[in-house]
């Protein structure tokens, strides 16, 4: 093989492999980086349902203080007591559904 041949074909390699980096160091997706995280934002700010009620400083109107109590012991004492449904059995079948 002549040496200009062998040169040639270096060079080549050479330019290919810089293209190669040249590609893979352009960012490939500008709309969707700059719009990165705009879904999670957007979620969240649909979850408040009042958005200006940070800055509203009147207490909020509802139960009496014995009454929350009471709702709050029978909800506390929920967690602490079963309500009578027994927890299904987790069932495995192994094999094929022909009994053997």
């Amino acid at each position: 093989m002549p040496n200009s041949l062998l040169m040639s074909l270096r060079r080549l390699a050479s330019l290919l492999l810089a293209l190669q980096l040249v590609a893979c160091a352009h960012g490939s997706t500008p709309q969707l980086d700059r719009r990165f995280g705009d879904a999670v934002r957007l979620a969240m700010a649909q979850q408040v349902r009042d958005p200006a009620s940070a800055g509203n400083r009147t207490p909020a109107d509802g139960l009496d203080g014995s009454s929350a109590h009471a709702v709050m012991q029978r909800y506390r004492a929920s967690f602490a007591e079963a309500n009578g449904q027994a927890p299904q059995p987790v069932q495995f079948m192994l094999g094929g559904g022909n009994g053997k």
